[in-house]
């Protein structure tokens, strides 16, 4: 091997050893110190990008389940609520049952009726005070039906829904595909923003009956719900005269035929005879429109659809042949739609995601005395006969209630469940993220070992490798 002293060719590739060991000997006592494998983005780049990611779904999650267990707590709180409620209206129950017996006199329901009117104030105030974080439960909470009919199309008084009712559905315009009069299917459908289309189809057949022209319809005086439960809606489907709220007529002519007269608030119009339902209908609004009601012709149905809005309305010579416009005909909802509106709280966020389905829906009705729900507003046991008249509506409003809690229990049993898949999540996609930014402490440990031995043979090497040049010098003597 020449001897040269210009450039010391081993202490050059000893110290470039050096170096590369000295580099992963700094690398092992920082995984060893740390107790990760990944640092720094050097370290393993598209590993760092992952488990990231699965850090900050890992850190959502945790939080969800914290939401959940809030939800739980808020729902318990209003549910509490709701059972003295389901009490005072039992009570109240109670006491129409009692004075509505002719063993008493209008001087004893006196005293039923004040406390029965206490009830009823007391069941407006729990529902007023109780409040979670400062948002009031039992008045209207989450997302709601809008009622009204320019809006919610399905609920004008003439497809035969009667009442919608949620749980869990999402916000967003609905619209009944219902075209085939005779396949006793209804489909209800929701496109997203992003067009993802929710739908649900329902056989309703079983629950139809059939009149002398054919036609699939629900029974005169009854009425069933048509459950599209994964869509969270119910939506109780009404047969003629069933509806007893509704104030909606519709003919059954085809033309006015030998004409005749109707009586119309305070006033009587003539219709003349062979006039068709077109020329009926105007001639019929002119006089209700101004009475906050209104008469239309709708060309679908071949039908006059009048609102009476409360006004006397009389067909005197029955030229319509009217009867209930609330009623429902197979094909009666096609085209309609539900708009769901989104109100103050009612979602919960139970996943990591900004989507639906890291969220869960809940609503609760007003449950006040004096809402729309239970409608207890203007009873009275201080007669015989309003207390009978009471009897009936204390029984929906029971009803009512327990429908809501029975509701309100089904989301908490919902978001336990949620809880259990949520920690099981956690745990395993803590360990798949620690597979990958982990260090494994045997592997370290043991190039730890090598790097230090390495290094330091270097580091001998260096120095024996700068011992070479002095080699020249005794050639000089």
């Amino acid at each position: 091997m020449p001897i040269r002293i210009g450039n010391n060719i081993s202490a050059i590739n000893a110290g470039r050893h050096l170096g590369r060991n000295s580099a992963d000997f700094a690398t092992r006592i920082e995984r060893l110190s740390s107790g990760l494998r990944i640092n720094r983005g050097a370290d393993d780049a598209a590993g760092l990008a992952v488990s990231e990611g699965m850090r900050a779904e890992i850190s959502g999650m945790k939080q969800a389940v914290n939401n959940a267990e809030a939800g739980m707590g808020m729902i318990q709180l209003a549910e509490g609520a709701l059972s003295e409620v389901s009490a005072m209206i039992r009570r109240m129950r109670e006491l129409a049952v009692q004075s509505a017996n002719s063993t008493i006199n209008d001087s004893n329901r006196g005293s039923l009726a004040a406390e029965f009117n206490h009830l009823t104030a007391e069941i407006d105030r729990i529902a007023n005070s109780t409040t979670y974080n400062g948002n009031v439960l039992l008045t209207g909470f989450g997302n709601t039906v809008s009622q009204d009919a320019d809006v919610s199309t399905a609920l004008d008084g003439f497809t035969g829904a009667q009442d919608v009712q949620i749980s869990g559905a999402v916000a967003g315009t609905y619209r009944f595909i219902d075209d085939d009069d005779q396949d006793n299917q209804i489909t209800l459908e929701r496109v997203a923003d992003d067009g993802t289309v929710l739908s649900q189809s329902i056989d309703v057949g079983t629950s139809l009956d059939v009149d002398d022209d054919g036609q699939f319809l629900v029974a005169t005086g009854s009425n069933f719900v048509a459950n599209f439960d994964r869509l969270g809606i119910q939506v109780t489907l009404v047969g003629a005269g069933a509806d007893t709220i509704s104030t909606t007529l519709k003919s059954l002519s085809g033309d006015s035929g030998a004409g005749g007269d109707f009586i119309v608030g305070e006033e009587v119009v003539t219709i003349a005879a062979g006039e068709d339902l077109e020329d009926v209908a105007i001639a019929l609004d002119a006089v209700l429109s101004g009475l906050g009601g209104s008469a239309t012709y709708d060309a679908t149905h071949d039908e006059v659809q009048i609102e009476t809005a409360g006004n006397v309305f009389t067909d005197v010579d029955d030229i319509l042949e009217l009867t209930s416009g609330n009623s429902y005909i197979d094909g009666r909802l096609d085209g309609r739609e539900i708009v769901i509106t989104e109100s103050v709280g009612g979602n919960f966020q139970v996943g990591p995601g900004a989507d639906a389905s890291n969220q869960i829906g809940m609503n609760i009705l007003d449950m006040r005395a004096s809402g729309n729900e239970l409608n207890l507003t203007g009873l009275s046991v201080a007669k015989q006969d309003s207390s009978r008249d009471a009897i009936t509506i204390l029984d929906q409003a029971i009803l009512k209630v327990a429908r809501q809690r029975g509701d309100l229990g089904a989301v908490q049993n919902r978001l336990q469940f949620t809880t259990a898949n949520l920690g099981n999540a956690i745990e395993n996609l803590t360990a798949a993220e620690s597979s990958i930014r982990d260090a494994d402490m045997a592997e370290e440990i043991a190039e730890f070992t090598k790097s230090q031995i390495l290094t330091q043979a270097a580091t001998a090497m260096v120095t024996q490798a700068n011992a070479l040049p002095e080699t020249a010098l005794r050639l000089l003597q």
